[in-house]
């Protein structure tokens, strides 16, 4: 029986990009000797901010597969995907932190509404290879999960391992102006991870064993190239701030931002306000809620309607409006 991913081929006719056009990047994360083997995280890097990863995907034309030279460490209390894994238990059982498993964007149980269809798991669960050859894990197009962060990248999975791993992985998604695009038989090694950081030498973090910069630089205010939010005042034009998905479908949206975000000395303050001037939502967000180094998320319960979003950071501020449909 044909199962979901098939349907939605046959609903929507995809544009198949090059493999060049969306690639695999692997970060090799210190396990600190917790488990046995390395740990690695493989990331979707996309060809825009503007591009969305809805679904990793096998079908009749081409299988899914991940593998490794010896096993795949399986936590107790984890499982094959996100979905199981609960940051309260992590604090009583740390190992749980280096699970092995399948995501798109989400690294825990907050905020994840994955879901995966003809997934065969159980040898993956035993320490195996994950292999798929007619399914998907995937998220709903509006989902905040499917959009990357500032370097372009969506988290897809972490493996822990005593071997090398491979897969070879399928992709659908939406591409910058809405249209459905595909990628398939796009393949990673964790012979080839990098470790993430800051890779600036002017920078006060400079991570001089970074060998991939995913934008966590951090500059003095007097000498920095890349202002963060925190300093720049009403006058300033330079910040673009782009609401996705617009319209609104889901309980939630994301603020982005052109500029880096840096709420260590102000939290940022989102009040939305209704047609009529009604401040109906305010939600406060701290550094520890940026995504990516410059996108929020914002949890809402409104109504169908059009609202403007006001943006405080300090003494920035900003408004943008969102259409919400239910």
């Amino acid at each position: 029986m044909k199962r979901l991913i098939t349907l939605m081929a046959a609903v929507v006719a995809a544009f198949t990009m090059n493999a060049s056009d969306v690639q695999l990047v692997v970060e090799k994360v210190d396990n600190g000797g917790a488990v046995p083997g390395y740990t690695y995280r493989v990331y979707a890097q996309l060809p825009s901010v503007q591009h969305s990863l809805h679904a990793v995907f096998a079908d009749d034309q081409d299988n899914l597969s991940v593998e490794t030279t010896g096993s795949f460490y399986q936590n107790q209390y984890g499982n094959y995907s996100t979905i199981d894994i609960n940051p309260g238990i992590i604090q009583a059982d740390p190992a749980l932190a280096y699970d092995s498993w399948i995501t798109i964007g989400a690294e825990n149980n907050q905020n994840n509404n994955l879901w995966a269809i003809g997934v065969e798991y159980d040898a993956f669960l035993q320490g195996g290879s994950l292999t798929i050859d007619d399914g998907a894990w995937f998220v709903v197009p509006t989902d905040v999960r499917a959009m990357p962060d500032s370097k372009n990248l969506i988290l897809l999975m972490q493996l822990t391992t005593d071997g090398t791993a491979t897969g070879a992985l399928n992709f659908q998604g939406w591409d910058d102006d809405g249209g459905v695009w595909q990628a398939r038989q796009v393949t990673f090694s964790t012979d080839n991870a990098q470790i993430f950081g800051c890779t600036d030498q002017g920078a006060l973090n400079f991570n001089n064993e970074a060998e991939f910069d995913n934008g966590t630089c951090e500059y003095a205010e007097e000498s920095s190239n890349d202002t963060p939010m925190n300093s720049l005042t009403a006058a300033t034009d330079e910040a673009v701030i782009t609401v996705f998905p617009n319209p609104v479908f889901e309980g939630q949206f994301n603020l982005q931002f052109s500029e880096r975000l840096d709420l260590s000395k102000d939290n940022m303050i989102v009040d939305i306000f209704s047609m009529n001037g009604q401040k109906v939502l305010s939600q406060e967000i701290s550094n520890g809620a940026v995504i990516g180094g410059n996108r929020v998320i914002v949890n809402h319960e409104l109504a169908t309607g059009t609202y403007t979003v006001n943006i405080t950071i300090g003494e920035y501020n900003e408004a943008v409006q969102v259409i919400v449909q239910r």
